[in-house]
């Protein structure tokens, strides 16, 4: 099982780039008011039909030949309902797809959070034609990494998966999330 929740992220996006996306969208909302942690990743990608949405949630079944078994959508699921959380699988061929899992914040077995911008950056950084967005947003406040936005700074002269741009891309990140919110007189 996933330690913690930035591997579930890491792992759904990777999914996305697998499926030939052009756009990856991942949001997490943390809301301690609701005691909710909501984590929606969304593409453009290939998408699926009935059939096979239902097969992805079955860890038995896998799409690729490199293993026999697909755990990452059936352990999502499990722990979204395991934690007193919803999960959902929407997609449409040639349409892209959506997976968003919830889970009560204060559960006993609602892994931490993990090194989210470090999931980001290898995701992102997969396949650096694919536009990828990460927002992260809590009760005060709301943090926004758009992988466009890093490209037109950078030029075509440097690559964002250069090892000194992904560091301070995970650090930008992470940075961001524990900033998300907080007022001037805080900083």
């Amino acid at each position: 099982m996933m330690q913690n929740l930035s591997m579930h992220v890491l792992d759904i996006a990777a999914n996305s780039v697998r499926a030939k996306a052009t756009k990856v969208s991942v949001a997490v909302v943390d809301s301690e008011l609701r005691n909710q942690i909501k984590i929606t990743v969304s593409d453009n990608g290939c998408g699926m039909n009935e059939e096979m949405c239902r097969k992805v949630q079955d860890p038995f079944f896998t799409s690729r030949t490199t293993r026999k078994i697909g755990l990452g959508v059936p352990f999502f699921k499990e722990l979204s309902e395991q934690c007193g959380g919803e999960f959902s699988l929407k997609s449409k061929e040639g349409a892209g797809t959506e997976i968003s899992a919830s889970m009560q914040r204060d559960h006993w077995d609602t892994p931490p959070m993990g090194d989210i911008g470090d999931a980001v950056m290898i995701a992102a950084t997969t396949d650096c034609s694919v536009h990828f967005i990460f927002t992260y947003q809590n009760d005060t406040g709301c943090f926004v990494f758009d992988t466009d936005e890093i490209k037109a700074i950078l030029g075509d002269e440097v690559s964002i998966a250069d090892a000194e741009i992904m560091l301070w891309c995970k650090d930008y990140i992470n940075q961001g999330i524990a900033m998300c919110g907080k007022k001037e007189e805080d900083l």
